[in-house]
């Protein structure tokens, strides 16, 4: 599941000129989705429009589709680069019991979360950006069953081109993708 940040009334980021952030999220969900596809993988996006989805409604939407992987998508300020993202779970409770509470569904997935993300974060270093791995409390990372990962992609210059925009984001979704592919062995279901 790709999952383009913001949309419709959320803008996200303003990143210069008229571009935001939530049609940048759209155009790299889409290359992704391409990439995958053309590696074997089905993708779906979580929007291909520019509609607002909220929060809580992207992670039951991903657990009711049983997403083998979730991966948000996010662009902005500050720094030049990207961040690739796992769940920062709120402080251990008792996770006893066949109920787990919603912000810390993830617990189940964050070992496999973190194995994404370090295939993702390797494949992104040929990009040739800067690449930082990091814990976050991003929601819905927390609320969500599958390996789950946000990559962000930090802009820098205000006012790149399109082209180098277009470029930029071909490279991303490629690396991606074979940071996804990459990372298949370790989240794979064992019996």
């Amino acid at each position: 599941m790709i999952d383009p940040s913001h949309g419709g009334e959320d803008k996200g980021a303003a990143l210069g000129g008229k571009l935001l952030e939530k049609d940048v999220t759209l155009g790299l969900a889409r290359e992704l989705r391409k990439e995958l596809e053309e590696r074997g993988i089905a993708a779906r996006l979580l929007r291909d429009s520019d509609t607002d989805i909220s929060l809580e409604r992207r992670a039951e939407l991903t657990n009711q589709e049983r997403a083998a992987v979730y991966i948000a998508l996010h662009a902005g300020p500050p720094g030049n680069g990207v961040r690739v993202y796992v769940a920062m779970l709120p402080s251990a409770r008792s996770l006893e019991g066949r109920l787990l509470p919603w912000e810390n569904v993830q617990a189940a997935s964050l070992r496999k979360s973190a194995a994404l993300a370090q295939a993702v974060a390797h494949d992104l270093t040929r990009t040739g950006l800067p690449v930082v791995s990091l814990t976050a409390p991003l929601r819905p990372l927390n609320n969500l069953v599958a390996p789950a990962i946000a990559v962000e992609w930090a802009t820098g210059q205000e006012n790149t081109r399109p082209a180098e925009n277009q470029k930029t984001l071909s490279a991303l979704a490629s690396a991606i993708a074979a940071g996804i592919v990459r990372a298949r062995p370790q989240l794979a279901v064992h019996p």
